[in-house]
């Protein structure tokens, strides 16, 4: 059964046609909101504030004029994203593209360097999984790889969900959207790793030296200590699988696998498939603005958008919002000065762009810029997948709202 999927072209020629302040909010309301959001009913905003370096994550108002909507249909707005992988700076001293978002101190701090905040938005801002990321439920879940889920912890206090979802690209999954907003954005910070890596976590204490106390000071709960003997032990009933552990650890002593590109495209849609089912498909309204369109993911630094400027979308469903997406920016010309500019081989009137975006070679691990134009369809994995497990159609009314915005 098709999905609809309403759309809301970028091109705006007065104050009416918005995307920020008009379009935003109507892409809400054609989702029925009005009807479903009850006074006082609260309401959390999921979003990504963007990494350090990053300038393209979705403008701070666009999301104050959702915020304000849901105030003015009566709802209580929240905002949150969740804490990243990794140490935070202040306890590993090096700065990386990834810095800034390992627990909600250093990530509200980059939050607000972005223009995110509860004076911005008019609306409380943190972390859905807590201050240390180890807020999470367990939800069980029949996945292609995963039987349970560490969903965000703060998704509990919420009535409804309203996924604000800068759709680009990525060097893994092969676009970032509604989806990955899911399953990687609504879960919790060890989940995150579990999804990227897999569910191994072993200790080869064989390797840990008897002087190094790193992982037990790092520990947030104390699930790590060494007795007289100087032998490392792990109370597993305390932890609360932050991974810091690993994340300190130079000796090689605590193993979470590998994984391929594949692997990862199933865990994040496993996941998504648990925040789906623990939250409610019915409560969550997914919008995705897809504008500053970049091969890179919102967590790095920001490069040439390689597509123009689409427009807003909104659906109920997040796999046929993706694909529409996905389809818009196959329809496009590629930006000229772009990363694809890169690869002689291909003309300008229209292709599966995605499918040539630089991405992770397999092999070596190395990003690959794909000089040679070869095709990965990781972007259609991703969707398959999707569709596969049931959290949507690929298949979709695409309904064009316009608007009469000329003077």
């Amino acid at each position: 059964m098709k999905s609809d999927v309403y759309f809301f072209t970028a091109r705006s020629q007065s104050i009416k046609g918005s995307m920020s302040k008009v379009k935003g909010p109507l892409a809400l309301e054609k989702l029925g909101i009005k009807n479903m959001v009850n006074k006082d009913d609260k309401v959390v905003i999921k979003t990504h504030f963007g990494a350090l370096e990053n300038t393209r994550y979705i403008r701070p108002s666009f999301i104050r004029f959702l915020s304000d909507f849901i105030k003015e249909i009566g709802g209580i707005p929240s905002l949150a994203e969740s804490c990243g992988w990794g140490l935070p700076e202040s306890i590993s001293g090096t700065h990386t593209e990834y810095s800034g978002r390992a627990n909600e101190k250093e990530y509200l701090q980059v939050a607000l360097m972005h223009g995110f905040t509860q004076e911005t938005m008019g609306a409380p801002i943190f972390m859905l999984d807590g201050p240390y990321g180890i807020d999470y439920n367990v939800q069980p879940i029949d996945g292609n790889l995963l039987k349970e889920v560490y969903i965000a912890g703060r998704l509990r206090e919420f009535d409804y969900m309203v996924l604000a979802t800068h759709f680009k690209g990525h060097s893994g999954a092969g676009f970032g959207g509604a989806l990955k907003n899911l399953g990687i954005g609504c879960v919790a910070k060890g989940q995150k790793i579990r999804a990227h890596l897999g569910t191994v976590f072993d200790y080869d204490l064989s390797k840990c030296t008897e002087d190094c106390e790193k992982c037990i000071k790092v520990c947030p709960t104390g699930a790590l200590s060494k007795g007289v003997d100087k032998i490392l032990k792990k109370n597993w009933d305390k932890c609360r699988y932050c991974y810091m552990c690993r994340s300190i650890c130079d000796k090689g002593v605590i193993d979470t696998g590998s994984s391929t590109t594949e692997d990862f495209i199933h865990r994040f849609v496993d996941n998504a498939k648990g925040v789906v089912d623990y939250f409610g498909k019915d409560k969550i309204f997914y919008i995705n603005y897809a504008i500053d369109i970049t091969w890179q993911c919102d967590c790095g630094s920001s490069d040439v958008p390689f597509i123009p400027d689409i427009g807003v979308l909104s659906s109920h469903d997040p796999v046929a919002i993706d694909q529409a997406c996905i389809d818009l920016a196959h329809k496009s010309s590629f930006n000229p000065n772009s990363v694809l500019s890169d690869i002689k081989s291909l003309n300008n009137n229209g292709n599966d762009w995605f499918s040539y975006i630089p991405r992770f070679d397999p092999q070596s691990g190395e990003l690959d810029f794909n000089l040679d134009g070869k095709i990965l369809n990781n972007w259609e994995t991703q969707l398959r997948v999707a569709e596969e497990i049931g959290l949507g159609s690929r298949d979709y009314n695409l309904i064009e709202v316009k608007i009469e915005d000329k003077k």
